[in-house]
């Protein structure tokens, strides 16, 4: 698979994951004929759940190709440099593929609850709201993360959850006072409340499986997409085996979010050609969307992605609009400008800013840690060179065994014009580079072990050359 460039992944990102929010509300506002005979609206959160991970697995088949791809390159580096390919067979131990897939599934399991509640919630609450509520995931992050992870939070960190709640209690008011849930049909306060109630818990869930991640999946190194792959495979496999079959018998009317019927759905989505185009792009934008969000995160980091992630949801908010008040939403789709909306405008900004209040505290403790270890290893340095000389050997025996020292770049404070250069080894600085990677909030990728993965072969790949 060839890797974006950096204007196509930040473009994909923006462009597909606006897609993929808007077309998880408009599926819902499309009608088609069902097996009973009546016209009805699509509302099936079940099948689109399960749409989710069938768009996620097509990364599978790219990763393998990547892996071919690498080996083949590693073949070569072996034969021009024998100490070099073994030196790569040890940082990179084989895992089977049993163990690989069998370490994934609880996240995935995680992953399924938090989708299919966030898609339920969607029925009773607009594309914007959705989207904006999703902030809710750092509270959560963070708790767990000082709960099960013993870690710390700074004063940015606190201002950014305090922002954060007041974001998301404005956004929720708005929602209450405009009454507006959908643009097809009238939805009460009572179900606006349980559907913002629903996305909420999703995040809490959400949350979960990134600190799961976090304390089990750090270290083992498996290459972003095909984690991704992995985890639709088996979130498909599981909704449509054994999710769907189970809602399918399960009491209560149809469209709720308990009670599915599969047969229905499959007949409505046949007797629709525009539900099997919005549904075929929604696919493919959820799958480009994984790659570019990826990308976006190896060529220029998570705080650049916090960004162009609150851009997506103000993208979201301004195409509803247009749908609104324009034909291209065809007289149903999108929703209203109201007089509440500007409260939700309010809401929206004190949550970009408590994103960005936190994401700089991530920042500030991932550099006082690197600076930590760096001095760590400045002492011990000493020690080993002195303990190699007394031994009779040289402190590095092959220039590949460690690697040449090289300059770092420690990450400069707010006070600072300029990074820090310090001389360390390469080991230490794939140290140093696992300990920065640590973060109080894992959501701007699809795990946290991911991004790290993507990056660590961005950077391999680079170092290669």
């Amino acid at each position: 698979m060839v890797q974006l460039g950096q204007s196509a992944s930040v473009s994909g990102l923006v462009l597909f994951g606006t897609t993929t929010s808007l077309l998880a509300k408009i599926v819902y506002e499309l009608k088609s004929v069902g097996r009973d005979g009546e016209v009805k609206y699509f509302r099936k959160p079940w099948a689109m759940t399960s749409l989710m991970f069938v768009g996620m697995s097509f990364c599978l088949p790219m990763a393998y190709y990547q892996e071919r791809k690498a080996r083949k390159q590693r073949s070569s580096a072996e034969q021009l440099d024998p100490l070099l390919g073994s030196e790569e067979a040890s940082s990179h131990p084989k895992r089977s593929h049993f163990k690989e897939v069998a370490l994934l599934a609880l996240p995935t399991a995680f992953d399924l609850i938090a989708t299919i509640l966030m898609n339920v919630g969607l029925l009773y609450v607009t594309a914007s709201v959705y989207q904006m509520m999703r902030g809710a995931e750092m509270l959560f992050a963070a708790a767990f993360a000082i709960t099960f992870l013993g870690r710390k939070l700074n004063r940015y960190h606190g201002l950014g959850i305090v922002c954060c709640v007041t974001g998301i209690t404005l956004v929720g008011t708005s929602s209450i006072l405009s009454g507006e849930g959908s643009s097809t049909h009238a939805v009460s306060p009572e179900q606006m409340l349980m559907g913002m109630g629903l996305i909420i818990t999703s995040q809490a869930v959400q949350a979960a499986q990134l600190t799961f991640e976090d304390f089990f999946m750090a270290d083992l190194n498996i290459p972003g997409n095909k984690i991704v792959g992995f985890e639709g495979v088996i979130g498909a496999v599981g909704t449509l085996a054994v999710m769907m079959p189970i809602a399918y018998f399960l009491p209560g009317p149809e469209g709720e979010g308990v009670h599915e019927d599969m047969l229905d759905t499959w007949v409505m989505i046949k007797n629709s050609g525009a539900l099997q185009a919005v549904l075929l792009v929604d696919c493919a934008a959820l799958l480009m969307y994984n790659i570019s969000g990826m990308a976006v995160t190896g060529h220029l980091g998570a705080v650049f992605r916090t960004v162009l992630e609150t851009m997506r949801t103000l993208f979201v908010w301004l195409v509803d609009l247009l749908l609104f008040y324009t034909p291209l939403g065809m007289g149903q789709l999108g929703e209203s400008w109201s007089i509440y909306s500007w409260l939700q405008a309010a809401g929206f900004v004190v949550l970009v800013s408590g994103t960005l209040v936190y994401r700089h505290g991530d920042y500030e403790a991932q550099r006082r840690q690197l600076v930590e270890a760096l001095a760590v290893h400045a002492a011990d340095a000493p020690a080993e060179a002195e303990a190699a000389e007394e031994g009779g050997r040289p402190a590095h025996p092959h220039p590949h065994a460690h690697g040449p020292a090289a300059p770092l770049l420690v990450p400069a404070g707010p006070g600072a014009s300029a990074a820090q250069p310090i001389d360390a080894g390469r080991a230490s600085f794939r140290a140093s580079q696992t300990i920065a990677a640590g973060s109080y909030s894992r959501s701007l990728t699809h795990g946290s072990y991911m991004g790290r993965s993507w990056a660590r072969t961005h950077a391999a790949t680079h170092e290669d050359d």
